[in-house]
């Protein structure tokens, strides 16, 4: 769709509707949104499939939530449905509408581009001409993880078309086990900063060998396309994360490796869950694992076999279905015990039986069983948890059961402690998100979870 055809007409009546007036006043652009998605006629999974976004991710931007805040998204979303870019607090769009509501008191400044057009992620993930490359290319120091318009996440899809040396396979599995230990680690903007590079790197070295060396490299490259999507995962970006996943899986089926695919067939039905396909996902699965040796399997295939399941049991659950996922649950809690204490898991997700418990957590919050999650959580020993990047999220699950239990102070503590622990797997969208119901709740939270709430950037 161009410029001269946005999805809601310039005559519509919804730009002089007292709503949207009220809705610019306030400085409200979620309301703006919506206001304009509904008078388009669109349901928010149909803008979603537009736009390239999940349905879940709309609603939050049109509650408000982040990431309204960025300024790619709201000028993206501005120039899709034909909103003028002040409606919604950006630099004037030159008049496209002829009727135009009172001035909004936002500061235009604060949320002006720092140049070039407005590029829509639905275009970056058909894959981007030449002209982008310039603006990408120079944007991988870790000085842009630290942007306030947002992590760069974009950066990772035209990796692949970036220039660069190929390096050897020591150096690459060296580069490789290093982005991989940053996200365990829960480093978050350490991956985003140097991931871009490390692809390019990869690319030009698959492209420049053959041979065994060029299946190593190639397995090396779908794993840290797995850590892209992961990390994309972890800021909510679900369009940029199933996009990495699937990349990883067809570099997974060039590898050879069985192990290889069946983690990134494991990251590719995370990214489908979470964009709304848990039927696709399941089956996804259930055909991968069926394809598995589990009668005398080896530690990595028990390990992918387990990781499946655990995914499954979470798919199902949040798709309502309490038998299956008790039924998935329990089987991968099976596969961890078969598994030998000393193994280390090499998947993205480590799997272990203390990892399993903290699936539980998850999958009886969504299917409502708080009671039943918080005595999971009670029984988890953090000191078995193997990496900071679980830990936080099993503290982050504990206290998404207790706020969805009535507690929101026990919530608040464990948000507080898994800051402690993992700074970074609380300073991301979703849980941003459930530090404002927090502050929001009926019963007292700690003071603490304010200065938090502050240095995460929750309004």
């Amino acid at each position: 769709m161009d410029e001269a055809s946005p999805l809601v007409a310039p005559t519509h009546s919804v730009w002089v509707s007292a709503e949207l007036r009220q809705a610019v006043r306030d400085d409200r652009p979620g309301v703006v949104f919506r206001l304009a998605r509904q008078a388009a006629g669109l349901t928010l999974e149909q803008l979603g499939r537009i736009y390239g976004s999940s349905a879940s991710t709309l609603s939050r931007i049109e509650r408000g939530r982040n990431p309204i805040d960025q300024v790619d998204v709201r000028r993206a979303l501005a120039h899709l449905l034909g909103i003028p870019g002040e409606y919604v607090g950006l630099a004037s769009s030159g008049g496209r509408h002829a009727a135009r509501p009172a001035q909004s008191t936002a500061n235009p400044a604060t949320l002006r581009a720092e140049g070039g057009d407005p590029m829509r992620r639905r275009t970056l993930l058909a894959g981007a001409g030449a002209a982008a490359l310039t603006t990408i290319a120079g944007a991988t120091s870790p000085a842009n993880a630290a942007d306030p318009s947002g992590p760069r996440l974009e950066r990772f899809l035209l990796a692949n078309q970036l220039p660069a040396e190929p390096f050897t396979l020591q150096r690459a599995t060296a580069d490789v086990h290093a982005i991989d230990r940053a996200f365990r680690d829960a480093r978050y903007s350490t991956v985003i900063a140097n991931l871009p590079a490390l692809l390019a790197r990869l690319h030009a070295t698959a492209t420049s060998t053959g041979g065994n060396t060029r299946d190593r490299i190639t397995a090396l490259l779908s794993h840290t396309y797995q850590v892209a999507s992961s990390v994309a995962t972890k800021h909510g970006d679900d369009a940029i994360a199933l996009a990495m996943a699937d990349r990883g899986r067809n570099q997974a089926v060039t590898s050879g490796d069985p192990a290889t695919l069946t983690a990134a067939t494991h990251i590719l039905a995370i990214t489908m869950r979470r964009d709304g396909h848990h039927t696709a996902a399941l089956d996804l699965i259930a055909s991968t694992a069926g394809q598995l040796d589990i009668r005398h399997p080896d530690p990595a295939t028990l390990t992918a076999y387990g990781s499946l399941l655990c995914t499954a049991a979470y798919t199902s659950a949040q798709a309502g279905n309490p038998g299956a996922a008790d039924t998935y649950i329990r089987e991968a809690t099976t596969a961890a015990a078969r598994l030998d204490s000393h193994h280390t898991s090499s998947g993205v997700i480590p799997f272990t039986a203390t990892t399993v418990a903290v699936y539980r957590i998850g999958v009886h919050t969504a299917l409502g069983d708080t009671a039943i999650a918080l005595q999971h959580a009670m029984s988890v020993n953090p000191a078995l948890l193997p990496t900071p990047e679980r830990h936080g999220r099993y503290l982050v699950d504990t206290a998404r059961a207790w706020s969805a239990h009535g507690r929101a102070d026990k919530a608040a503590h464990a948000v507080l402690a898994a800051y402690r622990h993992a700074p970074e797997e609380v300073d991301r969208t979703s849980v941003r998100d459930l530090v404002t119901t927090l502050l929001h709740a009926p019963t007292p939270t700690p003071a603490a979870l304010r200065s938090l709430a502050t240095r995460i950037g929750v309004p």
